[in-house]
């Protein structure tokens, strides 16, 4: 085995826990079996009352690196319990982990070599098996990539994400942590930001993400997971219709509102001085693409409401601004224009009334890689975004 310091790139394994005892210690025995064992182990319990402390405090006696062990004073919900966890870290890169997983002994060296070889990797995710509780194998988690394997800055379509049991990211990112706590999630209206969401976001914006096609965790289903579920159904054809043309004014609203925000985040980036100049000049670009996107997704929800003197209005507009361009991450694409012309345009009294029959609940709940949508969590293979 090797150590996480070789090269100068440490690594903390961060992990939010509560309840977990059922799992956990196959979950800690593959961190020791890592080729590449960790720098540390950070802990952060938020009021477990099962034995899950027991096991990790025998675990560390015997562990082959440090393992940190912090009670949560009060609740913090699986999301602000991994942010704290984060700011617990001293790793040169922070990986995500599970209490419930089983990663591969290989996990840690495949991930940090991809930091390795450019400097400029701000984020690695990877692929992962789902397995039952048993861990006896279902599929894949990704059946194809879900993005390119090496992605430059403001590359990826902007409501793009990946699962913090897949993440690691570097150290650099931890300052803007002190933004987190404002940020609203993007699938989920009133609902904080997701950990893994806010970290994926500032790395596209500010740095290159490298996604490894291998599966080096099993990401087991057990019924009591928080995010993820073992039923995998395919979507009827009415389904797949009623998706395509339900009324997305609400959304595409709310989406208008996301873009401010993460705009005005990555420009409160540009000013911490935290950062060194490189990152902050990037997180002045990002800031400046995302403000963009706002007339963009507002036009398009006039596109799907209204009177048809402002959907055409708002239609016009939308080309004209070369919103329907495929020049880059921030349009919707020719596909996503020839559909806003017959559902927005021409039959949009129908498709409201149609839409109404779909549970509202539903109009944002497909992942894939569209960028008119956002993706909320699956565990399940994601399903592609109609235009």
């Amino acid at each position: 085995m090797t150590e996480a310091g070789d090269n100068g790139l440490r690594i903390s394994v961060v992990m939010a826990t509560y309840n977990g005892a059922a799992h956990i210690r196959e979950q800690l025995d593959s961190l020791a079996a890592q080729t590449c064992l960790p720098a540390e182990l950070v802990v952060t319990d938020d009021g477990s009352t099962d034995g899950t402390l027991d096991i990790v405090a025998d675990f560390a006696r015997t562990a082959p690196f440090p393992v940190h062990i912090h009670r949560n004073a009060q609740r913090l919900g699986y999301k602000g319990n991994f942010m704290h966890a984060v700011s617990l870290s001293s790793g040169d890169l922070i990986s995500f982990c599970d209490q419930d997983d089983f990663w591969k002994p290989d996990n840690l060296a495949r991930v940090r070599q991809a930091f390795v070889n450019d400097p400029d990797v701000m984020m690695v995710f990877h692929n992962a098996h789902l397995v039952n509780e048993q861990r006896a194998p279902i599929s894949p988690f990704y059946a194809t990539p879900p993005i390119p394997a090496v992605s430059r800055p403001l590359t990826l379509q902007p409501w793009c994400f990946s699962y913090g049991f897949m993440q690691t990211f570097r150290a650099e990112l931890k300052p803007a942590s002190a933004l987190w706590a404002r940020m609203g999630d993007h699938y989920n209206p009133g609902k904080e930001m997701g950990h893994d969401l806010f970290f994926f976001l500032v790395a596209s914006g500010v740095g290159t993400i490298v996604y490894l096609d291998d599966e080096l965790t099993e990401y087991r289903l057990h019924g009591g997971n928080t995010v993820g579920s073992g039923k995998r159904t395919r979507p009827t054809f009415v389904d797949r219709w009623r998706y395509r043309l339900e009324d997305r004014a609400d959304t595409y609203r709310y989406l208008a509102r996301m873009t401010v925000q993460d705009s005005n985040m990555f420009a409160d980036l540009a000013q911490m001085a935290e950062w060194p100049e490189p990152l902050r000049a990037r997180a002045r670009v990002a800031a400046e693409a995302w403000r963009k996107l706002e007339p963009l997704y507002t036009r398009r929800a006039d596109v799907c409401s209204g009177a048809l003197p402002r959907r055409i209005a708002a239609f016009v507009q939308l080309v004209r601004d070369g919103g329907y361009s495929e020049r880059s991450f921030w349009t919707f694409g020719s596909r996503a224009m020839q559909k806003d012309f017959v559902l927005g345009v021409l039959l949009a009294p129908l498709v409201r009334r149609f839409g109404r029959e779909s549970s509202r609940t539903d109009r944002a709940c497909h992942r894939g890689q569209g960028s008119d949508t956002p993706m909320t969590p699956t565990a399940v293979v994601p399903q592609a975004v109609a235009a």
